[in-house]
C-alpha cells in the first residue's frame, strides 16, 4: 500500500488527503493547524462571513424594491459577526477532521520539514522531533500574506485579513491598501457595513488579471456608495497616531482614517520546507513548479494549492488536490487544466471569469468572436431586482470553439459554472445556443446570449 504524506490541512491538503485515501492509499497529514487550516481559521471562512452579512445588509437595504418592509437596515452587529466566524470555524473544522477519521487518515499536529530522500522531520508542539518516512510527498503548505517591513500590521489599529475575527468595533474610517482580491473584497465588505473607505491601489490598478470592463462595472458601484478610490502610486508606510492612523504613499501623499487594512499580496509558504534537500530549487515568490498531475522535478514529490502560486484560489487548491492525492496513491487521474478553473471576487457586484479574457484570446487565436449579454433582459435578475450586470462570452472565430467567459453581476461566479464544463469539454457555441437551463435562472445569461446573436438580434 503507498503511504502519501500530505503537508498542509487546508482545502489543497485536505482534498489530496481524500483523494489518496478513497484511492487506496495509507494516508498521512501533517499540520500546524487544526483541519481547514489557515483558510478555515484566518482567512477564506472568516472573510466569508464578512462577506455574506454584508451581501445580506444590501438586499435589506433595497427590501422595498422586492416588495418587502425592513424593520431596520441589518446595521452590523461586529461581536455578533466574529462569533460567528469563530463557531464557524470550528464547526467546520471538526466535521473536516471526523471526515478525514472516517477514511482512516491519520493526522499529525506540527511543522513538517523535508529532510532528503522520502523522510520528513516532524516539529511536534507536544513533544521532540520525529521521523517520517513516506513513498510519495505532497506538498500543501498554503500561503502567507506579504507586509513590506513599513506596512506590517499591528493587531490593533492596523490590520489584515487574519485580525478580522478578533475585531470587536467597527471603526468609522479606514484605509485599505491592496486591489487585488482579497483588498477588492474587504472594501467591498467595510463599505456595505457602513464604514468610510479609502483605497488605495498601486500603479497595477484593482484586479489586474480581470477583464478590465467588468474591473471598471466594480469599480464604479463601489465608487457610487461612496468609496474613495486613490490609484496609480503604491502606499509606502503606516503609522498609528494614537485615535487614527496615516498611511503615506511613495509620492508622498498621506491619508488618515481611524483604521488601515493591509491586504497587497501572498506568496506561497515554502520558505521552511527545507526543499534544497531533496535538490529541489524554488522561487519563493512564485512557488512550486509541478507538472499537469502535480508532480515536481523531484518524481516522489508533489505540491498543490497556494504553494504552485498564482491564482491563490480555493477552487484551484481543491483541484489541484484533488489531482495530487489520486496520482500520488496510483488512481487514474485527467490532468489539471487551470483554463477551466473560475476565479471570482466576491463583491456586490460579483465578478468572475474563466478561461481566457478578450485580450488573452486575442493575443493566442488572433481573430475572435465576442458576445455580451446584460443581466437586464433575464426574468431572474428582474424578479431579484439585480439588473445591473453583464457577461461576456469569447470564441475562436474561425471554429466557434468556447475560449473563456467573464461575467460581472449577480452569481457571477455560479452563472459560470456550466461554462466552465463546457470550455473543458471544448464545446462551440452553436452546442450552448441548444441548451436551455432551469427559467427563470441567473444562469440562462450565456446560452440566451448565442442563441440572439445566431438571430441576428442584437446582443445587449
Amino acid at each position: 500500500m503507498t503511504h502519501v504524506a500530505i503537508i498542509g490541512a487546508g482545502p489543497a491538503g485536505m482534498t489530496a488527503a481524500q483523494a489518496a485515501a478513497d484511492a487506496g492509499a495509507r494516508v498521512t497529514l501533517i499540520a500546524a493547524e487544526p483541519a481547514g487550516g489557515r483558510a478555515g481559521w484566518s482567512s477564506l471562512l472568516p472573510s466569508k462571513v464578512l462577506l455574506s452579512a454584508a451581501d445580506s445588509r444590501g438586499v435589506m437595504q433595497r427590501a422595498s424594491a422586492l416588495g418587502l418592509s425592513a424593520v431596520t437596515g441589518g446595521e452590523p452587529m461586529i461581536e455578533a459577526l466574529t462569533r460567528r466566524m469563530r463557531a464557524l470555524s470550528q464547526s467546520e473544522s471538526q466535521a473536516r477532521a471526523d471526515d478525514l477519521s472516517l477514511r482512516g487518515v491519520q493526522s499529525l499536529n506540527g511543522k513538517a520539514a523535508l529532510d532528503g530522500g522520502h523522510r520528513l522531520r516532524l516539529i511536534s508542539a507536544e513533544g521532540p522531533s520525529t521521523d517520517l518516512e513516506a513513498d510519495v510527498i505532497v506538498v500543501a503548505t498554503g500561503s502567507v500574506p506579504i507586509f513590506p517591513p513599513k506596512l506590517k500590521p499591528d493587531g490593533k489599529q492596523v490590520i489584515g485579513p487574519r485580525f478580522v475575527s478578533q475585531m470587536r468595533t467597527l471603526p468609522s474610517s479606514l484605509i485599505l491598501v491592496g486591489g487585488g482580491t482579497t483588498g477588492t473584497e474587504f472594501v467591498y465588505a467595510f463599505n456595505r457595513l457602513g464604514v468610510a473607505v479609502t483605497w488605495l491601489v498601486d500603479e497595477f490598478g484593482v484586479l489586474p488579471p480581470f477583464e478590465r470592463a467588468a474591473v471598471q462595472i466594480l469599480v464604479a458601484a463601489l465608487e457610487h456608495r461612496g468609496v474613495v478610490r486613490v490609484e496609480g502610486v503604491a502606499a509606502d508606510s503606516v503609522a498609528a497616531n494614537g485615535d487614527d492612523v496615516t498611511v503615506t504613499l511613495c509620492d508622498g501623499r498621506s491619508f488618515q482614517a481611524e483604521m488601515a487594512f493591509i491586504a497587497i499580496g501572498r506568496r506561497p509558504d515554502v520558505l521552511e520546507l527545507n526543499l534544497d534537500s531533496v535538490g529541489l530549487a524554488v522561487d519563493p515568490h512564485r512557488g512550486i513548479e509541478v507538472d499537469g498531475y502535480m508532480r515536481t522535478a523531484v518524481t516522489h514529490i508533489y505540491a498543490a494549492g497556494d504553494a504552485t502560486g498564482m491564482p491563490m484560489t480555493a477552487n484551484k487548491a481543491m483541484a489541484q488536490g484533488w489531482i495530487a492525492g489520486r496520482h500520488a496513491a496510483g488512481a487514474s487521474v485527467d490532468p489539471y487544466r487551470p483554463g477551466t478553473i473560475v476565479e471570482a471576487v466576491y463583491t456586490d457586484p460579483q465578478i468572475a471569469q474563466v478561461g481566457l479574457t478578450e485580450e488573452r484570446a486575442r493575443e493566442r487565436a488572433g481573430l475572435v468572436r465576442v458576445l455580451r449579454r446584460g443581466y437586464r433582459g433575464l426574468l431572474k435578475a428582474v424578479l431579484l431586482d439585480e439588473t445591473e450586470g453583464s457577461m461576456q462570452l469569447v470564441a475562436d472565430a474561425e471554429d466557434g470553439i468556447l475560449l473563456g467567459a467573464s461575467a460581472v453581476g449577480a452569481h457571477a461566479s455560479d452563472v459560470l459554472t456550466p461554462l466552465a464544463l463546457g470550455l473543458r469539454q471544448g464545446v462551440r457555441l452553436e452546442d450552448l445556443s441548444a441548451l436551455f437551463p432551469g427559467h427563470p435562472g441567473l444562469s440562462e445569461l450565456g446560452f440566451a446570449a448565442v442563441r440572439m446573436e445566431a438571430s441576428g438580434r442584437p446582443v445587449r
